[in-house]
């Protein structure tokens, strides 16, 4: 990520050039410089910015969005309108942590990003509310930890999920939920069979 038009538009045309990029993921939750605001969470902010972006490249663009913006569905609508082809969301919440001896912050910058499962109730009402805004596909991400996690997440409108800090724990996370996603959905057919 970069923090003005120029440096994003330097990163999307060296990404754009790599043969192993399928797809290049805008992470729109940082400082823009130029004016101040968070990219992602002011509905101009990101359509100016998609506009710089999207004729570099025919590679899909996904808008990962802030989960700070005061109107998520408006920010969704505008990155929509300026040529994104998918959204993510959420990123971190901003958080902080005080070490219990001293009380000073225990993060060196201060503070930092709260992830995991205690952010995953404000990403299902976030996916839930953006994927009634737009068409566009939502990757639903925050707290998925579980094929019961990422179910909820589809059911909330997301069309895929990412799972995240559950990797830091459990290195093969990914597989796992998935494996218990397809499972539960095995159990859900079984269920709406009808009976012989």
């Amino acid at each position: 990520m970069g923090f003005d038009h120029h440096q994003l538009a330097r990163l999307v045309t060296a990404v754009a050039d790599q043969d192993a990029a399928a797809a290049i993921e805008l992470n729109f939750s940082c400082p823009n410089v130029e004016t101040g605001l968070i990219m992602g969470a002011d509905p101009g902010e990101i359509a100016s910015a998609l506009e710089v972006l999207r004729p570099l490249t025919d590679k899909p663009l996904i808008a990962k969005l802030t989960p700070t913006a005061l109107d998520q569905p408006a920010v969704a609508r505008a990155a929509e309108g300026a040529g994104a082809d998918a959204l993510a969301l959420i990123n971190t919440l901003p958080g902080m942590a005080l070490d219990p001896a001293t009380g000073d912050p225990w993060l060196g910058a201060g503070r930092g990003g709260q992830s995991g499962p205690a952010v995953r109730a404000v990403a299902l009402n976030q996916v839930s509310e953006v994927a009634k805004a737009t068409p566009l596909p939502v990757i639903g991400m925050g707290g998925i930890g579980s094929g019961r996690d990422a179910a909820d997440f589809l059911r909330a409108g997301a069309r895929c999920v990412a799972v995240g800090t559950e990797s830091f724990r459990d290195p093969a996370a990914g597989v796992r939920v998935r494996t218990e996603l397809e499972a539960l959905g095995r159990k859900h057919e079984r269920q709406a069979a009808p009976a012989s």
